[in-house]
Formats: C-alpha cells, structure tokens, sequence
C-alpha cells in the first residue's frame, strides 16, 4: 500500500513539475506563481511560528543537551537513510558512491550501536561530503523541473519534486520498516538539529529588504547544492550562503 501511495505521489510530482519554479533568462527573476500564498504562510511561520515554537525548541537542543546526547540521536537517525541513499545512487549509476552509503550502514549499525556512533567517518574512504541522497535529488540529477515553490505552515518551504519524490525514500528499508512514532521521533530530530544549524543564519534575513525572497533563494541554492554534489560555483555573486554553511545544511 505504502509503494502504492508512493508511486501515485510521484507521478502527481510530475505532473505538477510543468510550472517549475525556474529563473527566467531574460528578466533574471525566478518564477513563483503561488507568491501571494506563500508570503502569507511565510508571515506565519516567520512572525509566529517560529520565533515562539521553533527557535525556542532548536535553541534548547543546541544549548542544552549534551553534546554526545546531540550526536548520537542524530547519528542513528542519520544511519537510518543509508539504505535508501545507497538505492538513490544506484539510479543515477553512481555504483561507488552507493557502496559507500552500504558499508557506511552495515557499519555503523554493527560497530557503532545501531548508529549510536558514526565509526564510518573515522575511516577516509568512508566520509560523506554531501549527506544523504533523497530521491528528489536523483529526480534533479536527471534534470526533472522543482515544480512550483510552495511554502507551508509548520513545515516551511516545499517543491513536489524534493517533497512529494522524497516520499518514495520511505518505502525504501529501513524507512519502510519504522513504525509512526519511531518516523515521527527520526524526523523530528533531524529537523530541530537543522533549525539549530540555521540558527547564525537569522540575521541574514533580518538585514534583508525582502526576507522572503531571501530564504527562497537560499532554498535553492542548497537544493542545487545536493543535487550537483557541491559542485556549484560563485561565478555570478548572487549565493546567499556560503559553501560551508551548505556543507552543514542536510
């Protein structure tokens, strides 16, 4: 059932793909067809949501709790996207780097607890330079369009390639194996572990003349980011973050 579901989502992401959220060449804009929504949900999420419930939240995680209690909780639930990581290399043909993500899960998961320890990293061959691979970025490696930009209540920003095509991950093993509390306890720790890495990043928007147009287009200039495996480049000035700062960005 879960395939099933997974597959109907995909094609949906597909269809949605013919209004892409792309930079027109001629004018330099990006397109943004749902832009009155969004600026609404993003006053939100911005002026509400975030500053009382999230930045709060991620604040406390990083202020807090101990580190090593920090690192293993995002470990094991970072070790969990290794199998579906390995399928998504298989299927852009990148067969070495798929086994990396393979002998990075049996790894772990056997000498470093269920994941609790990232023991993988400690070997050269075996680091990660770009993190997990979802299926939305194989979908970007074989040039398939973001589809509309779309920004979501609690959730933030979203495109049906990355959203609706990373819904397939799930049905991956082991991410078809967890059940809803346990997915529920993976994602929320990686997202707040991800809120708190952004946390340095707020004044860059407080600076900023249009906030939104700010935090979109560092949205897509991290999904370009993952999809080209950091081999974007500076050569037109406009990146809002730097390469570092993506390098932390999952």
């Amino acid at each position: 059932m879960k395939k099933h579901l997974s597959l109907l989502l995909v094609t949906a992401a597909f269809g949605l793909t013919a209004c892409s959220s792309s930079i027109n060449p001629e004018t330099g804009q990006r397109a943004d067809p749902l832009e009155p929504f969004n600026r609404a949900m993003w006053k939100v999420n911005y002026e509400y949501l975030d500053p009382y419930l999230l930045e709060p939240v991620a604040k406390g995680w990083r202020d807090y709790v101990p580190s090593p209690v920090k690192t293993g909780l995002v470990n094991v639930a970072n070790n969990l996207d290794e199998p579906a990581s390995f399928v998504n290399r298989l299927l852009e043909g990148e067969g070495k780097k798929a086994m990396v993500h393979f002998t990075r899960f049996w790894f772990n998961s056997i000498f470093g607890l269920g994941g609790l320890i990232d023991f993988a990293s400690l070997t050269d061959d075996l680091k990660l330079e770009n993190g997990r691979r979802t299926f939305g970025d194989t979908l970007g490696r074989y040039n398939v369009p973001t589809g509309p930009y779309v920004m979501l209540p609690g959730y933030g920003p979203a495109t049906p390639r990355q959203d609706l095509g990373g819904i397939v991950d799930t049905a991956y093993p082991t991410l078809s194996m967890l059940t809803m509390p346990w997915t529920v306890a993976k994602f929320s720790v990686q997202g707040i572990d991800k809120r708190a890495k952004l946390l340095d990043q707020g004044a860059l928007l407080k600076q900023s003349q249009d906030p939104y147009t700010t935090f979109r287009e560092a949205y897509f200039q991290n999904l370009d980011f993952k999809v080209k495996d950091g081999k974007t480049d500076n050569q037109d000035g406009k990146e809002i973050l730097s390469d570092e700062e993506l390098k932390n960005i999952d």
